[in-house]
């Protein structure tokens, strides 16, 4: 397992167990499964506006290891005006996961 800051002091990114994780202070916030691509936020991913700014370099950072869709839905936040609600919307449809019991 390999632990990297990540933009501020208290932005890390963690990288083993076959998959990717942000976090933002002590709360995991997305985490990629590198095997499948597949993104999962977890219950904080929306706390303050700096965690998703954050969250919001992360994907554009990492996006490279998205499957196919998922990468194609995140080119296009760059694109919305409201990054948010798109990403909410993106967990309404199913396309990104979201797991209340990840902290």
């Amino acid at each position: 397992m390999k632990v990297e800051q990540f933009y501020n002091k208290n932005q890390f990114v963690i990288r083993g167990e076959n998959k990717t994780v942000f976090q933002s202070y002590n709360s995991e916030i997305a985490e990629i499964n590198n095997d499948t691509g597949k993104l999962k936020l977890g219950c904080d991913w929306d706390y303050s506006k700096t965690t998703t700014k954050h969250l919001y370099l992360f994907l554009n950072d990492f996006k490279r290891i998205l499957n196919y869709e998922t990468r194609e839905e995140i080119d296009n936040l760059n694109t919305v005006s409201n990054k948010r609600a798109y990403i909410q919307k993106l967990i309404d449809s199913k396309v990104i996961e979201y797991d209340e019991n990840m902290i």
